[in-house]
């Protein structure tokens, strides 16, 4: 008896685990994913905690590698399958407020800013699948507009059907109408598919592993998905073969972390690289005009809009609406220069930096640096030699000494940040015994905040501390 009362979880209340009876849900609270990717039972984690798990699976993920010499396609043909079947109509308590479709739509409206920006000369078009027949909801393009308006008539009509009239999922007839599209693309780029699906079953026309997985090994086409209920076997060995990646919704904020991963090109397939050869792709850019009156500019290659600005093709004159485009007479891809330089950046990703803890009491808390750019660097004693630095506050000069106590971006102390764990309901809580987190560049040795870290390798992909080296 004393054996089985010493394996019996106990609670603050005195109750045991599974007497409680506070309306939660445990699974949801409670279950969550370690950095090892095991299922754990966690009671709150520190904000600590979080980062070095976001962390650890970034530096299992190939994209984030930088010693080690990875292919990559600078331009990418991606085509995202949306499950728009009876099993996205409903309502998941992971996923709230609405149902699991209206989820996907508002997760995927922000992957397409995320994308174009990460991806300037990639196209992306969605298909969506409902009553086991697929179709294009918007077809392959480099239109962010386009695709959100899409998205948006998507939603509108999802809102005024039953979930019974929305019908079964079919994960071939997707399969096939995404597969005749990437299969005219041209072999430069890299052609994948984004499977969303929270069906149980898919209701095919055929076998997937003898007719189609062929077809898209044959077309070099990545397939990877994503579950917003259960894994599918099927799901999990189309990733495997073709590829691609397979996740799991544990709650809204992983679905759309593993969203972001998809915007970061994804290594070329090792069969793919031996058949690789360098081309050369034309490219145009194009000059900008405005006019006073209005004229007929392409939006597409069937569309004509009335608008005061355009970009003349540099080889047929022609006026296109926007950039980058293909142009709407010759084709030729338009580009600006600054596509190109932010479609390099992921053939020389930001070091991952080492994280550097430092302990933070009230003791010693330094009094150098604040939290604001105005602030005067020197690298020796501070001399007060100009009329601007004597009327300067002498708190706001900081010395070479303090950079192992500011963040050398932003100058912000690192024990500034307050310290706050995160509780099995979601909720941030301060917490007394502060851990402030430090990286370093390995390459520049220059100190760095958390919130730093994250900018220089999402969002600028570039050190400032190596590049002023």
């Amino acid at each position: 008896m004393s054996a089985l009362a010493s394996t019996t979880r106990i609670n603050e209340a005195g109750t045991h685990t599974w007497e409680d009876t506070g309306g939660g849900n445990l699974w949801e609270t409670t279950v969550q994913e370690d950095a090892e990717g095991r299922i754990v039972v966690a009671h709150g984690d520190t904000l600590a905690q979080t980062i070095r798990k976001r962390r650890k699976r970034l530096e299992q993920n190939d994209h984030s590698q930088r010693n080690r010499r990875v292919v990559r396609d600078m331009i990418r043909y991606v085509y995202v399958l949306i499950d728009a079947s009876r099993w996205t109509r409903q309502k998941d308590p992971v996923l709230p407020p609405g149902t699991r479709l209206h989820c996907i739509l508002q997760i995927l409206q922000q992957f397409i800013r995320q994308y174009y920006d990460q991806n300037p000369l990639s196209h992306l078009g969605f298909i969506y699948v409902k009553n086991g027949e697929a179709e294009i909801l918007s077809p392959l393009s480099s239109n962010s507009k386009a695709h959100s308006l899409a998205l948006q008539s998507l939603a509108q009509v999802a809102s005024t059907q039953t979930p019974h009239q929305a019908g079964e999922f079919s994960l071939q007839n997707g399969l096939e109408v995404a597969g005749r599209s990437l299969g005219h693309q041209p072999r430069h780029g890299s052609r994948e598919v984004v499977v969303l699906t929270a069906a149980l079953s898919t209701c095919d026309p055929g076998y997937i592993l003898t007719d189609t997985l062929p077809k898209l090994k044959q077309a070099h086409i990545r397939v990877s998905s994503f579950a917003l209920s259960a894994e599918l076997h099927i799901c999990r060995k189309l990733a495997e073969d073709t590829g691609g990646t397979m996740g799991v919704c544990l709650d809204k904020a992983h679905f759309r972390e593993w969203m972001q991963g998809q915007s970061i090109p994804p290594p070329t397939l090792k069969d793919q690289v031996r058949e690789l050869s360098c081309e050369m792709i034309r490219m145009g850019f194009p000059v900008r005009v405005s006019s006073e009156m209005a004229e007929s500019v392409h939006a597409t290659r069937e569309k004509t809009i009335l608008a005061r600005t355009a970009y003349i093709c540099p080889q047929c004159q022609s006026k296109n609406a926007e950039l980058p485009v293909d142009c709407a007479v010759c084709g030729l891809k338009l580009v600006l220069a600054s596509h190109l330089a932010r479609s390099f950046h992921h053939l020389f990703p930001v070091a991952t930096f080492m994280e550097s803890p430092l302990l933070s009491t009230k003791d010693d808390v330094p009094m150098t640096g604040i939290p604001s750019a105005t602030v005067a660097v020197s690298s020796g004693p501070v001399a007060l030699k100009h009329d601007y630095l004597s009327q300067m506050d002498g708190k706001l000069l900081i010395s070479a000494k303090d950079d192992e106590s500011c963040c050398f971006a932003c100058l912000r102390p690192f024990h500034a940040t307050a310290a706050e764990i995160i509780s099995p309901s979601g909720t941030l809580q301060q917490d007394a015994n502060c851990e402030a987190l430090r990286m370093q560049c390995p390459d520049c040795q220059n100190y760095f905040c958390i919130d730093c870290d994250a900018f220089l390798h999402e969002t600028l992909h570039n050190c400032p501390g190596c590049l002023r080296n």
